[in-house]
């Protein structure tokens, strides 16, 4: 009788594992021939990321063609994400550019944490520095790892605040505007017109964008450039 009792345990174990060695060839066949192209793409997207490359706004000018809206270089310093991963390594840097950029601690990592900078970009820690700022970092590079300076642009009004109802002016996306401006491909750090000229024509002056994609590690370090395609700057009116 005890023979017998084993011998039905045996039996109902070895279809058991059967049953589940079956359910899992089944399971295997299904990934590799029929769910294969889903997930070839879920490895290349979690392989590649894509970022946007703003264009240069175009210009607005009066019927004599005198220019009522420009583009102005600003210098904005930078910091590699690499650098800053590590809490520790970030408050330290940070702590050593709060003096030379004029800025709290608080508003640095503030802006870390923030989601309007695309995090495989070098986040923006200060636009608008001086060039006596930006010698000062480039001189102490050794102090200062992974700081950059990127040349980038700020609407320029040279005869506001006149017929400034007419021209309009450049806001942040409002949160009322957010879900409109996503869905038209818009950046959530975009600035974008808010009344006159700049609101009206928003969509011919601001250009198409371009874009670089890059392929990235598991941790999301970009590992080298794929492809780019560079954006066309917006026309001038």
């Amino acid at each position: 009788m005890a023979a017998d009792r084993r011998s039905k345990r045996l039996i109902a174990l070895g279809v058991v594992s059967m049953s589940l060695i079956g359910l899992l060839a089944v399971r295997m066949w299904f990934m590799q021939v029929v769910d294969a192209p889903a997930i070839a793409e879920t490895v290349t997207a979690n392989r590649t990321r894509t970022v946007v490359l703003l264009p240069e706004r175009g210009r607005i000018f009066d019927a004599d063609g005198r220019i009522l809206a420009d583009n102005e270089r600003v210098l904005t310093v930078t910091v590699e994400r690499s650098v800053i991963r590590r809490s520790a390594d970030r408050l330290a840097l940070f702590q050593r550019l709060s003096g030379p950029l004029r800025t709290p601690v608080e508003t640095l990592e503030a802006r870390y944490k923030s989601k309007r900078y695309d995090p495989l970009l070098p986040l923006p820690v200060k636009e608008g520095v001086n060039e006596e700022t930006v010698l000062f970092l480039r001189e102490r590079v050794e102090d200062y790892p992974g700081v950059g300076v990127q040349e980038q642009w700020s609407r320029d009004f040279p005869y506001a605040p006149l017929a400034s109802h007419v021209v309009g002016y450049l806001g942040a996306i409002r949160e009322t505007e957010v879900d409109f401006y996503r869905n038209q491909g818009y950046l959530l750090s975009e600035r974008v017109g808010q009344f006159g000229v700049e609101q009206t024509f928003e969509y011919d002056l601001r250009g198409t964008p371009g874009w670089v994609r890059y392929e990235v590690d598991s941790r999301g370090v970009v590992l080298r450039e794929l492809e780019r395609q560079d954006p066309v700057a917006g026309k001038d009116l």
